[in-house]
């Protein structure tokens, strides 16, 4: 059984709501090394999706994590809402994964695995990845049902009807099993997401969907993939502001309001305890921590050995 923990790597402030180049330093300085600590206590190999805009202001930072032994992988080119994926079209794709992967790939060399910025995808991506070099996404959590708590919500009602386990995705439906060569890896989730925010929001609820999730992985076995945020890691201390980053009233109340002052739960150390507990858990019940381009490298030799 396979268990692919997953970091995003963003310069976005949890207590601030907006991007923040004080806030990546922070993250280089405190919440990787922490993090990388962490992982080496329990022999985790991960993936770590950088932005290219923090690759480029922090290339140190991408050391850090290759000295490690961690994949690097993209988290596209930049982390702006008006530029998610989902509002691009697929050359404006092609222009941010080509940027992205030049910024990182100066500093860590070939990379393959992709994550979208929010989870915001849409059906030009396939064709993006591809023309790009990525051969895996890990953007879209299966059965994950977040309401407007999250920004391109409508869009992403369709991971209710994708594949629970790892597919190649198809070139016209996010939600069937096709013929590129992106292999889809889901983010693990059951209507809620197995997310640092759901650990943090509510430990007790994110327990119970771990025991589920374990479960599935061994009657299925699928890989347990967890989503994790450095910036986590980092202390929030005295007032936060509120940036509006939606026109819409509506996704401003839910998607910056009430989601922020839900994300400012259980920070730091304690979120550090928190995620210690899932490795543990993890090692445990026999799972093998790998990288997504590892997972990708076992599913094609158990593919190729059934057939």
């Amino acid at each position: 059984m396979n268990f692919c923990v997953t970091n995003d790597v963003e310069e976005h402030s949890i207590a601030l709501n907006r991007l923040d180049e004080a806030t990546a330093r922070q993250v280089h300085l405190k919440g990787l090394p922490g993090l990388l600590d962490l992982y080496s206590k329990y022999d985790v190999t991960s993936t770590f999706y950088f932005t290219g805009t923090f690759a480029e202001t922090i290339p140190e930072a991408v050391e850090l994590v290759m000295e490690h032994g961690h994949e690097i992988g993209c988290h596209g080119y930049s982390h702006e809402v008006e530029r998610s994926f989902d509002l691009l079209t697929v050359e404006e794709q092609i222009t941010d994964l080509t940027r992205a992967k030049k910024a990182i790939e100066d500093i860590a060399g070939k990379i393959v695995s992709f994550r979208a910025p929010s989870l915001r995808i849409n059906e030009g991506t396939v064709r993006a990845l591809e023309e790009t070099g990525f051969q895996t996404d890990s953007s879209i959590a299966s059965q994950r049902f977040d309401g407007p708590f999250t920004f391109g919500a409508r869009k992403k009602l369709k991971w209710l009807f994708s594949p629970r386990t790892p597919f190649f995705l198809d070139h016209s439906s996010l939600m069937a099993r096709g013929r590129s060569n992106v292999l889809e890896i889901p983010v693990s989730a059951f209507l809620l997401a197995f997310t640092g925010t759901m650990m943090r929001v509510s430990p007790s609820l994110n327990r119970t969907l771990e025991r589920f999730l374990f479960h599935e992985a061994r009657k299925e076995d699928k890989p347990v993939v967890f989503l994790f945020h450095p910036v986590e890691a980092l202390e929030v201390e005295g007032a936060t502001i509120t940036t509006r980053r939606s026109k819409s009233m509506f996704n401003y109340i839910f998607g910056d309001v009430i989601r922020q002052r839900m994300k400012l739960k259980n920070l730091g150390k304690r979120a550090l305890l928190l995620h210690e507990e899932i490795l543990k858990k993890g090692k445990m019940n026999g799972f093998e921590f790998v990288s997504v381009k590892e997972y990708r490298r076992i599913f094609m030799e158990r593919r190729h050995g059934n057939n």
